[in-house]
C-alpha cells in the first residue's frame, strides 16, 4: 500500500510507500473491469490494478488491487549517519474488498531511548475518468506507542487525492494533493509529483518530488520485477534543506489471490 505512514511532522521520510507492481493493464482495461464489476454488483452478484509508483514511494497513484487480490509490502529505511538497528521497518498487508482496498500499516523503529511502534488502518478508492486519466482517494490514520508517550495513542490522519496520467505506453505521471492532520500539531500539506518509466517488463524507474509534514524532499529509485507477483524497490531520497539527512530505502511487495 502506498507508503502512507503517518509520522511526526518533524520527520522528513514520512509515508514513503509501495512495491511489486505487476505488468499493469492500461487505464482503458481498468475502466472496463470497473464497469463489469459495477454491473455485477447491481445485479446482486456476490461476486483494477496495483500501485504504479508503489511500495515505499511517497507519491501514490490512482489505482487499487484487482477484485480477489491481496498483497504484502515491507520496507526499511537507512538514514545517513545512523546505525542499521535504528532503521524504521514497515509491514503493510492489504486486500481488495468490494470497490475499495483495505490495508493496515505497521511500523517499528528503535532509537536511543527505546522502541517506537506505529499502527493504523488505510482505505483507498480509485476510478478511471478516461482511457488515460484516473483519480482516487486515500485515507489513513495512525496510533503510536513510544518511550515518551507510553501507551498506544492516536497521533493523526492523512487524506490524499491521487491523480494518474498515462502519458504514453511506458510513461506515467502521478500527482498528489492532501493534508496530514496531526493530533497535537497544526495540519500540514501533503503533495507530490512523480514520473514513472517502465523500461522493460522487469525493470522500471521512478523520480519524485514531495512535501509531507512540513518538509520537502526528492527521491529517485528503480524497481525490479522478477515475477508477475513479486517486485523489489531500491531508492535514494534527500530533504531539500541542506541540514536534512538523506536516506536509502529497500522494499519488497508480494501479491497473491486470496
Amino acid at each position: 500500500m502506498n507508503r502512507q505512514r503517518l509520522r511526526p511532522a518533524t520527520r522528513t521520510a514520512l509515508f514513503v510507500r509501495r512495491a511489486p507492481r505487476r505488468t499493469r493493464p492500461s487505464l482503458r482495461q481498468r475502466a472496463a473491469r470497473l464497469h463489469a464489476w459495477t454491473a455485477a454488483y447491481l445485479c446482486g452478484l456476490a461476486v483494477t490494478q496495483t500501485h504504479a509508483a508503489g511500495g515505499h514511494h511517497a507519491v501514490d497513484d490512482a489505482a487499487i488491487l484487482d477484485p480477489g487480490q491481496c498483497q504484502i509490502e515491507t520496507w526499511a529505511d537507512r538514514r545517513d549517519g545512523e546505525r542499521s538497528g535504528y532503521a524504521p521497518m514497515h509491514l503493510g498487508p492489504a486486500c481488495r474488498v468490494g470497490p475499495v482496498e483495505l490495508g493496515l500499516n505497521l511500523e517499528r523503529e528503535r532509537g536511543s531511548e527505546g522502541r517506537t511502534v506505529r499502527a493504523g488502518p488505510q482505505l483507498k478508492w480509485a476510478h478511471a475518468l478516461s482511457d488515460d486519466l484516473g483519480v482516487g482517494l486515500l485515507v489513513a490514520a495512525a496510533w503510536e506507542r513510544s518511550p515518551e508517550r507510553g501507551a498506544l495513542r492516536y497521533t493523526g490522519a492523512s487524506v490524499v487525492v491521487p491523480l494518474t496520467w498515462q502519458i504514453a505506453e511506458d510513461w506515467r505521471a502521478h500527482f498528489n494533493l492532501g493534508r496530514d492532520l496531526h493530533r497535537a500539531q497544526p495540519s500540514r500539506s501533503h503533495s507530490g509529483l512523480a514520473l514513472e518509466w517502465t523500461a522493460s517488463q522487469q525493470l522500471g524507474f521512478v523520480a519524485e518530488r514531495f512535501r509531507e509534514g512540513g518538509a520537502s524532499a526528492w527521491r529517485a529509485g528503480l524497481r525490479w520485477t522478477p515475477t508477475d507477483t513479486l517486485s523489489i524497490d531500491l531508492s535514494r531520497a534527500h530533504g531539500l534543506r541542506a541540514d536534512r539527512p538523506g536516506w536509502w530505502t529497500l522494499g519488497m511487495t508480494w501479491a497473491f489471490r486470496r
